[in-house]
């Protein structure tokens, strides 16, 4: 029996978003390419998170093997820099 596609939705910052089907067979760097060339964006500095926050780091994974559900809408945010903890406080 052949698998459904899945409707995925990917969030960045400003409220863009971009949503498209997928095979739960294709790879999660389907959906980061997808991602990126609808958006005009680059992937420097992005992490790609779950709706709950968990991240997917391994793109290279199918879509199934990374526990993306249909409907979900994913975060594709630039992490958040880090204070430098050894200048200190001001």
């Amino acid at each position: 029996m052949k698998k459904e596609k899945l409707t995925v939705k990917v969030m960045i910052e400003g409220d863009k978003q971009f949503i498209d089907e997928f095979n739960p067979n294709q790879k999660v760097q389907v959906i980061v390419n997808k991602t990126l060339a609808h958006l005009h964006i680059t992937a420097d500095g992005r992490e790609l998170r779950h709706e709950d926050g968990q991240p997917i780091t391994d793109f290279s994974k199918t879509i199934e093997e990374s526990n993306i559900q249909d409907g979900e809408n994913l975060k594709f945010f630039k992490k958040a820099v880090k204070p430098d903890r050894d200048k200190g406080f001001a």
